[in-house]
């Protein structure tokens, strides 16, 4: 069994009753953070954790929303018994470096104790883990200027996890996800509540969008994140925009919530 803690739900503009994305993922002998955007400490203390207790980090890309708490996430492990593997693209571990430097400048790398592990900004790319969990990446549809990763969790035990963000819908999401366990897929805008609005110039997506990507690819289950600070006030409106209808499962986590993922019988 796996367990998602859905750390922060928001996108950049979110306030108040939503944080910015992070998650946690936890099973038997691992637990990976992802993202580490500018309230990660704060999210990390609300769910029982010290910067410590976290010695796998996997972030998207480099905006600011999943990278400015980096350097104090950093800073915060200086007592840590094991080092911090950072798992990115390179541009975004460019980012991270520089985020460090700026913040710490008299800080010594070293002291820190980073391990950075780039990722394909070009392509699939994948890479083992501790305890038998493999992690695999590809590149879907991203702002000329923010190359992002879309990852896929699949654990010996048999769950499988796969987190897509800031991005609009394409082929290689669909593809990533097929059988997952479990879809995180990110819901900017809502086709419904925002009928007008044009995602896809952001390099974002609807819930709806979200929900027919979680049906292409045979996911049974689906959670809605990077939710914008007006449309996250409507759960209810977001589960039924991506159910259209089918019996597709949709969740809208609030922060701090925690999903149980267990593998297909």
């Amino acid at each position: 069994m796996v367990s998602v803690t859905f750390l922060g739900t928001g996108g950049a503009f979110s306030a108040g009753r939503r944080t910015n994305l992070a998650l946690l993922l936890e099973s038997r002998g691992f637990r990976m953070l992802v993202e580490t955007g500018p309230m990660i400490i704060e999210q990390l203390n609300r769910a029982g954790l010290h910067s410590s207790d976290i010695d796998l980090l996997f972030v998207t890309h480099p905006h600011g929303d999943h990278v400015l708490g980096f350097p104090m996430l950093a800073l915060n492990r200086l007592q840590a018994a094991q080092p911090l593997h950072v798992y990115a693209g390179l541009q975004t571990i460019a980012s991270l470096r520089i985020l460090t430097a700026l913040a710490f400048s008299s800080l010594s790398p070293d002291r820190l104790d980073l391990r950075w592990h780039s990722l394909s900004e070009e392509g699939p790319d994948q890479i083992d883990l501790p305890v038998g969990v493999r992690l695999r990446t590809a590149v879907p549809h991203h702002p000329p200027d923010a190359p992002t990763l879309a990852a896929r969790w699949d654990f010996e035990s048999g769950p499988s996890v796969t987190f897509i963000t800031d991005t609009r819908p394409s082929d290689v999401s669909i593809e990533l996800a097929r059988g997952s366990d479990l879809l995180i897929h990110e819901a900017s805008f809502s086709a419904v509540l925002e009928p007008d609005a044009r995602p896809a110039d952001h390099y974002h997506s609807t819930a709806q969008q979200a929900g027919d990507i979680a049906r292409q690819a045979g996911c049974p289950r689906l959670a809605l994140v990077h939710l914008g600070p007006e449309i996250g006030r409507h759960p209810d409106v977001l589960i039924e925009e991506a159910q259209a209808g089918t019996d597709l499962e949709v969740i809208v986590p609030e922060d701090g919530q925690q999903l149980s993922v267990e593998g297909a019988a």
